[in-house]
């Protein structure tokens, strides 16, 4: 995800996460205007944050989105790269029920600003504490998603490549 121009860091970044999310959509990645430096965050939406069938399951659905600034990087050349902001990643039920969401939003106006989990209500957790807890976790990249939702939620993958395609961006 770097480039030596800012179109082509942004280039590389939406073009890696297109070809992720093509495991389990065709859905297109945009970026709106987000090839400039700037003090706010770019965002990158999955379907113009829309969600999105998986696979051929009519009962998953997904949306994602990203935040995230272009900096430039250094060394003997300019080059710039893209660095990940935030992210909000929610798998969804045929019911519209949320039932997992992934959040990171450390300059959002929410006092939660580190990685977290939200199990909705299309988990059908019955703890009362679980529905409103922000469940700490790691860093998740959109190949984490993924894997998730080919390995555990057992989403029919749409290429046969699936499983080399998160390797070449981690």
């Amino acid at each position: 995800m770097t480039g030596r121009t800012l179109a082509e860091a942004v280039n590389s970044y939406v073009g890696s996460i297109q070809q992720l999310v093509s495991c389990v959509s065709d859905s297109i990645v945009s970026v709106e205007g987000g090839y400039y430096v700037s003090d706010t965050s770019h965002v990158l939406r999955l379907n113009q944050s829309r969600p999105v069938r998986l696979g051929r399951m009519p009962s998953l659905w997904l949306t994602l989105q990203q935040c995230y600034h272009i900096v430039e990087t250094e060394g003997l050349h300019i080059h710039w790269t893209i660095a990940i902001e935030g992210y909000e990643y929610t798998i969804i039920d045929s019911d519209c029920r949320e039932i997992l969401t992934y959040h990171w939003n450390p300059r959002g106006q929410s006092a939660i600003a580190f990685h977290h989990l939200h199990m909705e209500h299309g988990a059908e957790v019955g703890r009362e504490e679980l529905q409103t807890a922000h469940l700490p976790t790691g860093y998740v990249s959109v190949a984490d998603i993924l894997r998730l939702l080919i390995m555990d939620f057992r989403v029919a993958p749409r290429r046969s490549d699936w499983e080399s395609v998160p390797a070449a961006f981690q």
